[in-house]
């Protein structure tokens, strides 16, 4: 299911009067009231000095129930040499009142880029009234916006009160350090984040042998009794349309390669043959491509029966034309021509001179990583497209995050619709890990353990990256994304894997070889409160289809009803890849994965992580 055997944090469910929290590991998540989320989460978290985070291992928890609430100790370790120790209490009382202090002690001198407290507001927010003491005295009064901040939004925070319903509101106090607010959804994170330590101040910065990092925050709501008896007000969609007609555009699906796949055309080309990705996404560093086998990467694209797009990264300060030339020349020579070329850093002369060399491709601009640094561009020119990735482990690793941040997409796209109205966006590659890091040095993965921004997760080769695939492109198509290219073919976390010199496919392949069998797919929002995407195929002559895929962890019952209102169960013919039918299909007892169930018990029983294909 997960790719891994690495254990998972042990989870603790808490209650103190109204509010309801879970306990994994030393995070406190889902500070909830009611039906109401009023905080994502709290942490005490160390990054390095490439901003990696490492995540604290649990070495004793101590549990004190008290009259109407609780007090909890934790003693952890950041696992990091020299090491640094945890010491987290948390107290809550049924007033409402909660309170999350941390300690970390380094054993020795260690650099950081933060250490310290995170608090989490959940997206619900947006919109919502929020007010902020700053540490002068200052109060500032707004709303939560809707269109993601480059920059953070509010600075020097001492205190924040936010509104969580209706006249009901929550207040954070701050202790310890400056705090500042950021938009995650910059991250493909699903909240809002407090965090210690300003931009401003210098970073990294050295903890000293023996020195202990004090913080804490206090929670209230105001009145946690009667926000339990309201019912959360249903909200509007993110984005409702983007682009009018989008639905009969078509998402493009493609696959990133590496260069190094040139030299296994061969062996890749029958794989390829039965994806039929709409084009194949290139990354390539300028000072590479003299060396690149393009007659092989010409082999791979014929076998796909796609076109290239060409991202071009590190191009030559003032020297983006004497760079083009050669490389037009040898693309030319192999037979191809590039759909679209893109330039990194996509200054607006290196733009022109790609347009230049390349008049026949659409020439695009943007970033080779996320959207926080698209978004905080200024300049790109006269551009075809916009170009980024996303990455689920930018701030964490843990299950629960990556499926949550598929939320931030559509807020992405409403925000570039905003800045560059009209432009087409082209996303990717992108996966569950980060195929690079504007931050600096990425974490060693060999895929066998949840790492923030690792490279390679080994969810991907298991059914949550299927899952995490399927729900990726129900959020593309929601927001409106024009093309999108996903995972790579082969690596720790690609499309197949090497099993004793044989290709062997990956359950994302399956999802995606599924969604190939489309060129318009509608994302419906009926079952989006039970943690199942589904995606509807909608060509008029063909047959009808349906995907879907279980997001979380628990059996969810789908009612037909539910996807396709009109249709009656018993005609629709469906299979399912679940656990079971994957660890059948990999023992050689079947030769498909893809079981079939009876359509005739009505509901769907969805097993966890699962995925569903129905057909009429």
């Amino acid at each position: 299911m997960f790719g891994t055997d690495e254990a998972l944090p042990s989870e603790l469910r808490l209650q103190a009067g109204a509010l309801s929290m879970r306990l994994v590991g030393t995070r406190l998540m889902s500070i909830s009231c009611g039906q109401h989320e009023v905080w994502h989460g709290v942490a005490f978290v160390f990054r390095d000095a490439d901003w990696g985070t490492p995540e604290p291992v649990v070495e004793q928890l101590v549990h004190e129930p008290l009259a109407g609430g609780f007090r909890v100790t934790v003693l952890a370790h950041v696992p990091v040499t020299p090491r640094i120790d945890l010491r987290i209490t948390i107290e809550a009382a049924a007033t409402g009142r909660l309170r999350y202090e941390g300690r970390a002690t380094a054993s020795g001198d260690i650099d950081t880029n933060r250490t310290g407290l995170c608090l989490m507001i959940p997206l619900a927010v947006i919109g919502q009234g929020v007010e902020v003491l700053h540490d002068d005295g200052r109060l500032s009064r707004s709303t939560f916006p809707r269109q993601i901040a480059p920059w953070p939004p509010f600075m020097a925070v001492r205190a924040i009160r936010h509104e969580v319903a209706v006249g009901a509101w929550a207040s954070a106090q701050l202790v310890g350090e400056v705090f500042e607010l950021e938009d995650q959804r910059n991250n493909a994170d699903a909240s809002f984040k407090v965090y210690s330590r300003s931009n401003f101040m210098p970073r990294p910065y050295r903890l000293r042998a023996g020195q202990t990092v004090c913080q804490a925050v206090e929670l209230q709501v105001t009145d946690p009794a009667a926000l339990a008896l309201v019912k959360p007000v249903a909200k509007r969609a993110a984005v409702q349309a983007i682009r009018p007609g989008r639905q009969d555009i078509g998402l493009g699906l493609g696959l990133g390669i590496e260069p190094t796949d040139a030299a296994q055309a061969v062996a890749l080309a029958p794989w390829l043959r039965q994806l039929a990705p709409r084009f194949l996404h290139l990354r390539l560093a300028a000072a590479d491509s003299a060396a690149a086998d393009w007659h092989g990467i010409r082999c791979l694209l014929d076998a796909a029966g796609a076109r290239l797009r060409l991202d071009l990264q590190r191009m030559p300060e003032g020297g983006a034309q004497q760079a083009f030339a050669p490389l037009a020349m040898a693309l030319a020579a192999a037979g191809i021509a590039p759909a679209s070329v893109t330039p990194f850093p996509s200054t607006p002369p290196a733009v022109d001179a790609a347009r230049q060399a390349f008049p026949g491709s659409a020439i695009g601009g943007g970033t080779p990583y996320f959207f926080t640094q698209l978004n905080r561009l200024e300049d790109l020119g006269s551009v075809d497209h916009l170009r980024f990735s996303t990455s689920a482990l930018v701030h964490g690793a843990d299950d629960e995050s990556v499926m949550a941040g598929l939320h931030s997409l559509p807020w992405m796209m409403e925000t570039l619709a905003s800045r560059y109205p009209g432009v087409p966006v082209q996303l990717g590659p992108s996966a569950i890990g980060a195929s690079a890091s504007p931050l600096g040095a990425q974490p060693d993965s060999d895929a066998s353990r949840r790492l923030a921004l690792a490279r390679h997760d080994p969810r991907s080769r298991a059914l949550f990256g299927a899952a995490w695939l399927l729900g990726y492109v129900a959020s593309c198509i929601t927001a409106g994304v024009d093309g999108l290219s996903l995972l790579t073919l082969l690596g720790p976390s690609g499309l197949l894997r090497d099993v004793a010199g044989r290709l062997c496919p990956c359950p994302a392949y399956y999802a995606l070889q599924t969604l190939q069998e489309g060129q318009h797919w509608q994302a419906s929002d009926a079952l989006r409160d039970t943690g199942v995407v589904c995606l509807t195929r909608q060509e008029a002559l063909a047959t009808p289809l349906v995907l879907l895929a279980n997001l979380g962890t628990q059996q969810v019952a789908v009612a037909t009803e539910a996807i396709a209102p009109s249709q009656a169960a018993p005609d629709w013919r469906i299979e399912l890849i679940d656990a079971a039918a994957w660890r059948a299909f990999e023992a050689g007892a079947s030769s498909s994965p893809w079981r079939s169930v009876s359509a005739h018990g009505a509901p769907l029983r969805l097993p966890p992580l699962a995925l569903a294909r129905l057909r009429r």
